[in-house]
């Protein structure tokens, strides 16, 4: 029986922005809020031209109207544990569909007036893709009680925790979902770049098994090899050395999902003996798993928005 370990989802980047900007104390417990427009010097444009305040109200009345609707997921309140310096977000799908990835852009003002932004993307096909490869295994019960489907279900919630250094205490906290991912390979986003994030995150990670499933197959071929596990170890260390001694301009491989199969490939001996299979055995049906792997991958790696959809 294969033993599975893993997270209920999978954080893949974080990206950090650090800036000075006052702020105000607003209560521990608020529904979270996207900041508005502000205008700059906006004061001295109102002393030299008087005549202008009635524009400048409606355009300030305006900005809400202007501002991008939410796509299918909503931060709907977060709460500050002082006790425990955390934050906990409720994020809602508002959506028809199952969600497997979104974007949290976050800003986080603290007691010393210092404002922290940053950018958590949280991808759950991994664990979509777990349930899928354990259907009819004694382990499914088990997987389906921690993970479900693998998804952020269609108008289901699931909070998150945000953990902070003693001495941080949390003034405000503001909090926007900016990229959504549906298990149907389409996407919706109001944040390009980190939607490219997540495009090449999951094409790197699709890369990555077919050149290690490409590797293992080859080496199955060849009836010469007494010991496929060790020579396909082999050749994947190999091939990670060496790209990693490259220099690279974009994410076209995950190295970790690669040091992952040769973990597995290491294991498959003993895997093999407690199946009471022979080592090549395992290795063909270990390696058509992961075809089936690459093929849900593929599903979800281009993400098409819009009209694309």
């Amino acid at each position: 029986m294969n033993e599975y370990y893993l997270n209920s989802d999978i954080v893949l980047l974080t990206l950090n922005v650090n800036r000075s900007v006052s702020a105000l104390v607003h209560p521990f417990y608020r529904p979270c809020m996207d900041s508005g427009a502000m205008l700059e010097n906006g004061g001295n444009m109102i002393k030299r031209l008087p005549y202008l305040i009635p524009l400048l109200f409606l355009a300030v009345l305006a900005v809400p109207l202007r501002a991008s609707p939410p796509i299918g997921a909503v931060v709907q309140t977060w709460h500050y544990d002082p006790q425990a310096n955390t934050v906990t977000i409720r994020i809602v799908n508002i959506s028809e569909k199952d969600i497997t990835a979104f974007n949290i852009s976050i800003t986080e003002t603290f007691g010393d007036h210092s404002v922290n932004n940053h950018e958590k993307l949280v991808d759950m096909l991994a664990a979509v893709v777990l349930v899928q490869q354990i259907k009819g295994t004694p382990d499914e019960d088990r997987i389906r009680t921690q993970l479900g489907d693998g998804t952020l279900s269609a108008h289901q919630s699931r909070d998150r925790i945000f953990s902070y250094a003693d001495g941080k205490v949390v003034a405000d906290f503001h909090a926007t979902i900016d990229v959504v991912a549906y298990a149907d390979g389409s996407a919706e986003a109001t944040n390009t770049a980190a939607l490219a994030r997540l495009r090449e995150h999951r094409n790197a990670e699709l890369h990555s098994y077919q050149k290690a499933n490409q590797i293992l197959k080859e080496v199955l071929a060849d009836s010469a090899i007494q010991t496929p596990s060790e020579e396909a170890t082999a050749r994947l260390e190999k091939f990670l050395m060496v790209w990693k001694a490259q220099p690279h301009f974009d994410v076209d491989m995950e190295p970790g999902t690669i040091e992952a199969v040769v973990r597995d490939l290491k294991n498959a001996p003993r895997v093999a003996a407690a199946q009471r299979i022979g080592e090549a055995e395992f290795l063909q049906r270990y390696a058509a798993e992961k075809e089936q792997h690459i093929s849900m991958l593929s599903a979800h790696a281009q993400l098409k928005t819009g009209s694309a959809q």
